[in-house]
């Protein structure tokens, strides 16, 4: 009876943990909903009890017995999550709740049953939305590989980033056919594999990874024989329900083969010994660990609650005053066609276009005060280009620009005879970057000193018939722009005034 008071102890946290996160918990279903690529959660749920089941017999023989350095893991963990909350990082609080399940089981049952568990409870991070950074990397990995082949082919081929043409038609890799549904499920299937062929961690590790490299060249093959048979069957082949049909056929041939392949190196499975454990659990110091750990789970909950409430800043309202950076410049009706950005949630907007350097710029910029999820300075539904009418085609650097962006990354986009090319730099609090995780790392930093969370994505496009008129211009702009501006938004940021 001692032993199922330990598990209800455990379950006591489990619940705690998830109900006062449950924001990002709830957060995390929506995506298995609306993902197709993590449409697997469900299953993840039912494989980590289905393993965990399993183990049941090995956790007869394990002595519980609460663990301070799992108490001490459990804590750091939380604390990730307080960082987590602190910035609106969705991710980083959804990665810390998983961290916080598996360091609660060491901290109430003890490092035997935790070592027992880590395995089934290490699925738990499937269940994770992430990975979705490297759309871009893998569809232009999968438009170079197609290319690489049609040439070895012996087809002529004009590549210009992930549009290609050959002489039977052009073709463009879009994010279907990016394989990171490919990606994410082979993950997923192989890590399963592993864990039920393999004793040893090596063994699992060699082979996930192998996974993760066949799925990569399984899209890339699919990708190349669809533009191959189109090609030779006068595009009678190859496109519609037959271009994803094959796709999955080639895709369940390459599991399957790793499969058979893998399973030449099995280990054999331990004997375990099934007698139970008579030993007596220690349950005070269970049960105190149990409420101390649901009261962690509480605490930084409400520690980053209170955090954000003592930093937010009374709105006056918030005027945003560019008349130094942006009021002696000559504002234009663009005659050519120019983005469209949209950043979710802003406290103040401001979009004008304006004639500089020979080419007509945009400037939008969207400033964010007293953030909270969904309506965050970097959040996954902020475009560039938000109209859907523009052909993204590629990434560009420009060099030597300024001293507070040495490298300013670019993109590139066309619109019929039109070619644009912009960027976008996040303001936080007195500092500028381009990466969105530094613009996390300097709000929290920013918070946790009492500044308060003020920042800013600046978005500036050019617009010209060709990309060697719209770089100088861009340059230009943001070399002579980019420190007035950055004086401006100092100062919007210094007329508020603090909640007491």
């Amino acid at each position: 009876m001692s032993r199922q008071t330990a598990w209800l102890a455990l379950g006591l946290v489990w619940v705690s943990v998830i109900f006062a996160l449950r924001e990002h918990a709830l957060l995390v279903v929506e995506s298995w909903e609306k993902l197709p690529s993590h449409a697997h959660g469900y299953v993840v749920l039912a494989v980590v009890a289905y393993f965990s089941w399993k183990k049941r017999h090995s956790l007869r023989r394990v002595s519980f017995a609460p663990s301070y350095a799992g108490l001490a893991f459990f804590l750091l963990s939380g604390a990730a999550a307080y960082v987590g909350e602190l910035v609106s990082a969705a991710v980083v609080a959804q990665f810390a709740i998983v961290f916080m399940l598996i360091g609660s089981t060491w901290a109430v049952l003890g490092y035997q049953a935790f070592r027992n568990l880590l395995g089934p409870l290490s699925f738990l991070f499937f269940a994770i939305p992430f990975g979705h950074d490297i759309l871009p990397t893998l569809m232009d990995w999968t438009a170079n590989a197609t290319v690489v082949g049609l040439r070895l082919s012996g087809i002529p081929v004009l590549q210009q980033d992930r549009h290609f043409v050959i002489p039977s038609g052009s073709w463009s890799v879009i994010e279907a056919c990016s394989g990171i549904r490919y990606l994410f499920t082979s993950f997923f299937v192989g890590s399963i594999f592993a864990y039920l062929t393999y004793q040893r961690w090596y063994k699992r590790l060699i082979f996930i990874a192998a996974m993760v490299l066949l799925s990569l060249f399984a899209n890339w093959l699919r990708a190349y024989a669809i533009v191959l048979i189109a090609h030779l069957t006068d595009n009678q082949w190859g496109l519609g329900l037959s271009h994803l049909a094959f796709g999955w056929v080639i895709f369940g041939v390459v599991v399957i083969t790793a499969f058979m392949i893998g399973d030449r190196w099995r280990d054999t499975p331990p004997v375990i010994d099934e007698t139970p454990q008579v030993s007596q659990p220690p349950l005070p110091r269970i049960i105190a660990t149990a409420l101390l750990s649901s009261a962690i789970a509480f605490g930084w909950r409400l520690g980053a609650d209170n955090m954000v409430n003592h930093a937010s800043i009374e709105q006056l309202p918030l005027q945003l005053d560019l008349s130094q950076s942006l009021g002696k410049l000559p504002k234009v009706e663009p005659g050519l066609a120019m983005l469209e950005p949209s950043f979710l949630g802003a406290t103040a907007i401001h979009q004008g276009d304006y004639l500089y350097a020979g080419g007509v710029a945009r400037i939008y910029l969207a400033y964010y005060r007293n953030q909270k999820q969904g309506q965050e300075l970097v959040n996954v539904k902020s475009q560039i280009e938000s109209s859907k009418t523009w052909e993204w085609r590629g990434n560009r650097k420009l060099h030597s620009i300024s001293s507070l962006l040495p490298n300013l990354k670019t993109e590139k986009y066309t619109h019929a005879d039109t070619v644009a090319l912009a960027t976008t730099l996040y303001w936080v609090g007195g500092y500028i970057t381009q990466s969105e995780v530094h613009s996390k790392l300097f709000q929290a930093f920013n918070l946790l000193r009492g500044h308060g969370d003020d920042g800013a994505a600046i978005v500036i496009s050019v617009s010209a018939h060709t990309e060697e008129e719209a770089s100088p211009a861009l340059a230009a702009l943001i070399r002579d722009l980019l420190p007035s501006l950055l004086s401006d938004l100092e100062h919007t940021m210094r007329q508020s005034k603090r909640v007491n």
